[in-house]
């Protein structure tokens, strides 16, 4: 509970945030209070904020806005819920303001925050609402404030240029340093084997947005347990961002309070994570991502707030559903087909996808999308949708790209994806700072 003591504190300690004035690209102004709101999360690639001798400033200049990670969380405190979407940042797109298409991440750092929600806008038809970026030393401080953050590694995972080592499979307490390492590697993210040999993640940008979005459940759920809803907590979270945070200048206190206030039984497991439907090209000689558009609308329309289906209209009944268990375990298909037969579906066929480790995928046939719907909100964790003429296994990791050729990062060679971690069942031992 928010008291008259701590909101003002709060609204103090707010006003020295460092702001930018939005108010001509983003639509804070146009939501009325109660409404569902899209705050575009911007995690910057600046090391500005460390140590001189920090490993991550190693070989790094100034560069300006350079954006690591990109996810819009929309917030309805209608029905209290909470759901983000990641954006690759090699999304091949038109750039707002100007006459080109290049990656996302172009956007921020030629025309800084307004060009950036400007091409979310234009190129997705998403409204934003309110802008919050935080810098490398944000991020590790506020693990810091944590206390650390549980995540489970099935096999040993090592990232020599975002300094993540772990040496042997288990439940670690990332501290500051390993945590940035863990939510930020990419193209040199390694998994060993069962034989001790090493195998870089072909996956690259999957993968990292996979983990970045479990670590958001994983630091929500540690948050909790470390006292988020103290107000002794919450004060230091606030001091934290005073200095790494920057906001919007039309944020206010106290429509934050209110909204924690609504929001105050909200759990890590009631956060719903979207991913893109995407495909690898090479343009220039240059790696990127294309969207697949139909497939990505069900998901679009969600953070647009015009959703195209009504899937509570849905009876469960008349769905017909396939289960492929893609996850490498033994019997989940089974206890997915079971939980699924509970919740009244009709489940036409059971089996074992090609493919392990890929993201939970629900294929639909044109016109099924609001059964789609139903389907993904019935599964636990994140869900890519998937539209096809008929019903089959998932796209593997090594689907073809544009011009039919397999994609250069997901080659027939490395089709096996690693599957993200799972939570943590017991008490973890730290992995180092």
């Amino acid at each position: 509970m928010v008291t008259a003591g701590s909101l003002a504190y709060s609204n103090n300690r707010l006003k020295q945030v460092d702001r930018y004035d939005l108010s001509g690209v983003t639509e804070a102004e146009e939501v009325a209070a109660g409404d569902p709101q899209n705050y575009l999360v911007v995690g910057i690639d600046d090391a500005s904020g460390l140590e001189a001798d920090d490993s991550v400033r190693t070989g790094r200049d100034p560069v300006g806005l350079q954006t690591d990670t990109i996810m819009v969380l929309r917030v309805d405190p209608r029905d209290r819920s909470a759901q983000i979407l990641s954006f690759p940042r090699d999304l091949w797109v038109p750039i707002a303001e100007t006459d080109s298409d290049q990656r996302l991440n172009a956007a921020l750092a030629t025309g800084g925050p307004e060009r950036l929600i400007q091409t979310i806008d234009e190129d997705f038809g998403i409204p934003i609402h309110h802008y919050v970026q935080v810098d490398f030393a944000g991020f590790r401080e506020l693990v810091d404030v944590v206390g650390g953050v549980a995540v489970s590694f099935p096999r040993p995972a090592r990232s020599e240029l975002a300094g993540l080592s772990i040496e042997t499979a288990g439940c670690y307490t990332l501290g500051p340093r390993q945590a940035l390492g863990f939510a930020r590697a990419r193209k040199d993210y390694q998994v060993q084997d069962a034989e001790g040999d090493w195998h870089q993640d072909p996956r690259s940008d999957f993968s990292r947005v996979e983990r970045q979005q479990l670590f958001i459940r994983l630091a929500l759920r540690q948050a909790i347990v470390g006292g988020l809803r103290n107000p002794n907590t919450l004060r230091r979270l606030i001091d934290l961002g005073v200095g790494t945070v920057r906001v919007d200048d039309a944020l206010e206190v106290q429509d934050l309070a209110s909204l924690g206030l609504r929001f105050r039984n909200f759990g890590p497991d009631d956060l719903i994570t979207h991913t893109l439907p995407v495909v690898d090209d090479v343009i220039g000689g240059m790696e990127v991502l294309r969207l697949i558009e139909d497939q990505a609308e069900p998901t679009l329309a969600i953070f647009r707030g015009v959703a195209p289906a009504d899937p509570s209209a849905v009876d469960p009944a008349d769905v017909s559903v396939q289960v492929q268990n893609g996850t490498g375990v033994q019997g989940q298909g089974g206890e997915a087909t079971d939980g699924l037969i509970g919740l009244g579906f009709t489940v036409t066929g059971t089996g074992d996808a090609d493919e392990v480790g890929l993201p939970t995928t629900v294929r639909f046939v044109p016109g099924g999308e609001a059964e789609a719907q139903l389907v993904a909100r019935s599964v636990a964790g994140p869900v890519v949708y998937e539209r096809a003429d008929g019903l089959g296994g998932p796209t593997p990791c090594s689907s073809p790209g544009p011009t039919g050729r397999a994609s250069p990062r997901r080659s027939a060679r490395s089709r096996r994806c690693p599957a993200p971690p799972p939570p943590c069942p017991t008490p973890p031992r730290p992995a180092g700072p």
